[in-house]
């Protein structure tokens, strides 16, 4: 009984194991839909959209007003708030007592240099002369130094010259003072010399006449007009001070024209006035040298004709007066060599330091003194300090915008959008009952510098209780258009890939209908509240999802909305 039992049990197991199995083969399909999103859909359509434009931008001041201050100085107080409106000359900032950090690192290196140029002086063993030259601003022109130095050099080289010959001939009479025929050939040897030198000496005095009259016509050439000038600007100061009428009627402009052309003149004439004057001082030295030689030749073919018991003598003492001379002429070119490179050297740091004088002065000058004030009316919209920081040299340390300027703001968009968008639109601003009597107007429209190809700027003209900084979301655009494919706003989808849709595609199976999600790829070609007109893959009579109760996927199966 107990075995029978047994086997009634298992058999009731068994069919109720294939009930099931039949239950779940045929309602698999049922259950499982429950389990997939539920969709709305519903198919493209053609028909009008008015064409809309919505975008964000941050609201600029038109035309802000930088406050920039030029030294360094450390803040007491900061006198003002962002949003303060101030008016011209109002004080922003009230910095602390002290001089810039500018003018005391100049007064600082002024100091320096003075000391130093005090240490060269008093270190350089500088004479008096080299001094006071620079003081009194005498130094001379450096054609003139030059020309100094060239005649002291070539009185150096001509008292070489000379001790050599004298040496050359004591040291031939030591070796053979009873050599007459000697003699002789020494007093031809002086006679020629003495002729050569003195056909040079004519010659020599023949360029010093000409550079003689050159430097003087080219002096009284400049010393003349240099007198016209001086009276011309006399009569000119007449005429201006309504002392006189002036000639012919000519105006004031005319009289300085033709001074200011008369100084012209006077620059060629200066310029040919030291050229000639410099030929002038090397034509003397040349006929001084030339002289000197005939002199010394003369001596030379008299030392020559004197007696053969002084003729040694003779020139030993020449010898040593030329060796005496020429010591004298090398120590006076080294010394003037020698100050005009102090001259110059020096001449150089006081240069520096009246540059750097004036620089110092007019640091003084541009100080801002105790406070820092507004140039400009209007509304402060940025302080870039508070009380205790010190000012960086050149950087703003406030921004106003000024009174009767408005504002602007820039929004990006696309190059297909910017067909709907025209000069002088008027926008609407999001959410408009949360500000108070905002106006925007297109003023211009513009490339995109990032994104030439594709992008536009429109910028808009903006009137209204505004701030600098503000954020605002604007629509702009009402042109209406045809489109063959519009498609509900729920149904744009958007992605790092770009915006899409999903369209369902329908797939038959033994067990009825299966419904797929695929993506599409779309273009927003314009839009409003509701509706979007696309672009894309799209043949027109695409079931086109709407919304869903769970996240689609492409590729995986929906189940559509009874």
């Amino acid at each position: 009984m107990e075995q029978k039992n047994k086997r009634e049990w298992v058999k009731n197991a068994i069919i109720i194991f294939l009930i099931v199995m039949l239950i779940l083969t045929l309602f698999s399909n049922t259950i499982m839909n429950y389990s997939l999103p539920e969709v709305s859909a519903q198919y493209c359509y053609s028909g009008q959209i008015t064409n809309k434009v919505r975008g964000t931008g941050v609201v600029e001041a038109a035309d802000p007003y930088s406050v920039v201050v030029k030294e360094a100085r450390k803040i007491d107080s900061v006198a003002v708030r962002v949003g303060d409106e101030v008016e011209k000359g109002a004080v922003i900032y009230v910095l602390e007592d002290g001089e810039s950090t500018e003018l005391k690192e100049a007064m600082k290196t002024l100091e320096q240099m003075k000391n130093e140029y005090e240490q060269a002086v008093i270190t350089g063993a500088v004479p008096s002369s080299v001094t006071t030259a620079i003081d009194s601003g005498t130094i001379g022109s450096l054609q003139s130094n030059q020309a100094k130095l060239e005649a002291s050099k070539n009185n150096v080289e001509y008292w070489k010259s000379r001790v050599d010959s004298l040496s050359k001939l004591q040291t031939q009479y030591a070796a053979a003072p009873e050599d007459y025929n000697s003699e002789k050939k020494a007093i031809e040897n002086a006679q020629e010399s003495l002729d050569a030198w003195t056909e040079q000496n004519s010659i020599d005095k023949g360029d010093l006449a000409e550079a003689s009259a050159n430097y003087n016509s080219s002096k009284s050439a400049y010393e003349s007009k240099l007198t016209d000038i001086n009276k011309e600007k006399a009569y000119l100061k007449r005429v201006t001070n309504g002392d006189i009428s002036s000639n012919d009627d000519e105006s004031v402009a005319d009289i300085q024209k033709r001074i200011t052309l008369m100084e012209d003149e006077l620059k060629f004439l200066k310029q040919t006035y030291d050229k000639d004057n410099t030929a002038y001082q090397s034509a003397v030295t040349k006929e001084a040298n030339s002289a000197e030689m005939v002199n010394y030749c003369k001596q030379l073919l008299k030392d020559s004709q004197n007696a053969l018991e002084n003729k040694t003598y003779t020139i030993s003492v020449d010898l040593s007066n030329a060796q005496s001379n020429l010591e004298k002429a090398q120590k006076a070119y080294d010394e003037l060599l020698q100050d005009l490179s102090t001259l110059y050297g020096l001449e150089d740091k006081v240069a520096a330091i009246k540059e750097q004088e004036k620089e110092v002065e007019k640091l003084r000058e541009s100080s801002v003194g105790g406070e820092i004030t507004a140039p400009v009316a209007g509304t402060i919209l940025s302080l870039a300090y508070v009380a205790g920081e010190t000012i960086e040299t050149g950087h703003e340390v406030a921004s106003i915008q000024k009174a009767g300027k408005g504002f602007t703001l820039s929004m990006n968009i696309t190059s297909e959008q910017a067909k709907y968008v025209g000069i002088g639109d008027e926008a609407e601003v999001s959410n408009s009952w949360w500000y108070s009597d905002i106006h925007a107007r297109v003023t211009k429209i513009i490339a995109d510098r990032s994104n030439p190809q594709n992008g536009k700027i429109v910028l808009f003209e903006m009137e209204g209780d505004l701030t600098s900084g503000q954020s605002l979301t604007l629509t702009v655009g009402n042109k209406t258009n045809n489109y063959d494919c519009i498609v509900p706003n729920s149904a744009i989808r958007e992605d790092n890939n770009g915006k899409f849709i999903y369209i369902v595609e329908s797939k038959s199976t033994p067990f009825g209908n299966r419904y797929v999600a695929k993506r599409v790829d779309v273009n927003v070609l314009a839009e409003d509240d509701k509706e979007s007109a696309v672009s894309g893959d799209l043949s027109g009579w695409e079931y086109v999802i709407t919304n869903s109760s769970k996240p689609v996927e492409e590729n995986k199966q929906v189940r559509l909305k009874d």
